[in-house]
């Protein structure tokens, strides 16, 4: 699934940007990844909800991003770029029962699509090293809920679903970005930095079930999935009547 999502991505993105050197602007297609880091300072760190028998922890674990992007340059120091990124959040669940000393802990996978949109602007340190600090917003599509359950003694069962409506399926976040980067005509821009995200709506809502033969019991509650990312962006050169595509934008 994630190579068929990459193939889809890449390809249409770099066409497109194909297209838009033959007019002449200065537009660059490129590859991202980032590494996921939750932060207890921004309310995405342990998250409990708890009824009269069940009381359940979620915890979001390390998850990652990537993708293809495009810089389009407006000026020497300022551009846009916009991309399609697959999007992987990891939670670590404990479950407890309160009125026994039964103790359950499962993993959930939840996944999303993001297009993001920001800003850029970039300072030149050096001859091929520069700084930049980006603005902007993401648009998330969750295309569906996920669930995992367990059945300890196959008489207790623990699920644990993470529920998207239907009318929910769109998010929206705001994030910043600093980094810095490393431009070569001809190997191309190599970009390292940091993404600090918000999100503006609870990535979904944990329902954690407890069922015991004719006993259930449920916990309800939504989940905050804002964070840290550590980023590295890959931008190719291209070369157009024979040079290089590498003298007007941001990376020049």
């Amino acid at each position: 699934m994630r190579f068929l999502f990459a193939l889809f991505c890449f390809l249409p993105i770099l066409i497109w940007s194909q297209s838009f050197n033959k007019l002449g602007q200065a537009n660059y297609f490129g590859f991202h990844y980032r590494s996921i880091l939750p932060m207890s300072q921004m309310q995405s760190g342990l998250q409990t909800f708890s009824d009269s028998v069940l009381k359940t922890s979620i915890t979001p674990n390390t998850g990652y991003t990537f993708g293809g992007l495009i810089r389009y340059g407006i000026t020497d120091l300022i551009s846009i770029e916009t991309g399609l990124y697959y999007n992987q959040r990891n939670f670590n669940i404990t479950s407890t029962r309160l009125d026994s000393a039964l103790t359950v802990e499962q993993r959930l996978r939840f996944v999303q699509f993001e297009i993001p949109i920001q800003g850029l602007i970039a300072i030149k340190l050096s001859k091929k090293l520069y700084a930049n600090a980006a603005l902007g917003t993401t648009i998330l599509y969750k295309p569906s809920s996920v669930a995992t359950y367990v059945n300890p003694y196959d008489k207790h069962e623990f699920r644990q679903v993470g529920l998207v409506d239907i009318n929910d399926k769109l998010g929206f976040d705001l994030r910043a970005s600093v980094g810095f980067e490393f431009r070569d005509k001809k190997a191309g821009v190599f970009y390292l930095g940091g993404t600090a995200f918000i999100q503006l709506q609870p990535a979904f809502t944990l329902l954690s079930r407890y069922q015991y033969v004719n006993f259930k019991q449920a916990a309800v509650g939504p989940v905050n999935a804002s964070g840290f990312g550590l980023d590295f962006k890959y931008f190719i050169p291209y070369e157009r009547s024979g040079r290089l595509i590498f003298q007007q934008g941001p990376i020049e």
